[in-house]
C-alpha cells in the first residue's frame, strides 16, 4: 500500500507521496535558507514552515544538515543553470561583447553564491559536506570555469584570438575581477549593486587591450 498523502503536500498529484513530500520539505528550507542565516533555522523551523510534525524530516533525511545540504545544491544547481543560459557563442558578436556577456554572467552567479558560502562560515561541517558535493556534481564550480575556458579556445581556432593567448589565464582575470565585485555587493545597499556591474564594460576592455596587444 503506498503512503498516504501528507496534508502539506495535497496539490501534488503529478509524483508519489513520498516523493512530493521530500520535495516539500527542500522547498521549504530553501525558502527558509532564503529569509535567516543557516545557524539560525532549527528542525523545529523547518517542520512548522512544511506544516509537518517535527518527526517527519527523519523519515526522509538523517538530520537537519542531510535537509539543508540538498537545499542548498538545490539552489546552488538553479544558479548555475542561470549562468549557463545565454552563454555566447564562439564566432557570435564580437569578442568583446562576448566576454562581456561572460562577465556579466559570472558576476550574477557570484553574487549568488557568495552569500551561500558566507552563510557556511559558521558551520565546518555542513560546509565541508557541501563543497564535497558541489564538486561532484556535472555542473560544479569546474564546469562553469571550464566554460570560458572553451569559448576562449574556440575564438583562437577561428583567428579571432591570438595562439598565444592563454585561456586560463583569459579565465582567471575575469573570474578574479567579477569575484571581487560581487563580494563588494555584499557591502553595499540594494540600489548601489547596479553601480558595480556598470564596471564590467571598462573591465573587459581593457582586458581586452591586452589580449589584442
Amino acid at each position: 500500500m503506498s503512503p498516504r498523502r501528507a496534508r502539506a503536500v495535497t496539490g501534488r498529484m503529478d509524483v508519489d507521496p513520498a516523493t512530493a513530500l521530500r520535495e516539500h520539505l527542500v522547498e521549504t528550507a530553501e525558502k527558509l535558507l532564503s529569509e535567516r542565516q543557516i545557524s539560525a533555522i532549527t528542525t523545529r523551523d523547518i517542520a512548522l514552515s512544511a506544516g509537518v510534525s517535527d518527526g517527519v524530516l527523519y523519515n526522509y533525511f538523517g538530520d537537519k544538515n542531510e535537509l539543508l545540504l540538498a537545499a542548498l545544491l538545490r539552489r546552488y544547481q538553479s544558479v548555475v543553470e542561470r549562468f549557463d543560459a545565454g552563454l555566447p557563442d564562439a564566432g557570435t558578436a564580437t569578442v568583446e561583447e562576448n566576454l562581456h556577456t561572460f562577465a556579466r554572467a559570472q558576476l550574477e552567479m557570484q553574487s549568488a553564491v557568495l552569500p551561500i558560502m558566507t552563510g557556511l562560515i559558521s558551520e565546518p561541517a555542513l560546509r565541508g559536506r557541501f563543497v564535497d558535493e558541489m564538486h561532484g556534481l556535472r555542473r560544479g564550480p569546474q564546469y562553469t570555469m571550464q566554460r570560458l575556458i572553451d569559448y576562449v579556445e574556440a575564438e583562437k581556432r577561428l583567428g579571432r584570438l591570438s595562439e598565444a593567448i592563454d585561456p586560463d589565464a583569459v579565465n582567471t582575470l575575469l573570474m578574479g575581477a567579477t569575484a571581487l565585485l560581487a563580494l563588494t555587493g555584499l557591502f553595499l545597499a540594494a540600489d548601489m549593486r547596479q553601480q558595480v556591474a556598470e564596471q564590467l564594460p571598462s573591465i573587459v576592455a581593457t582586458l581586452m587591450r591586452g589580449l589584442n596587444s
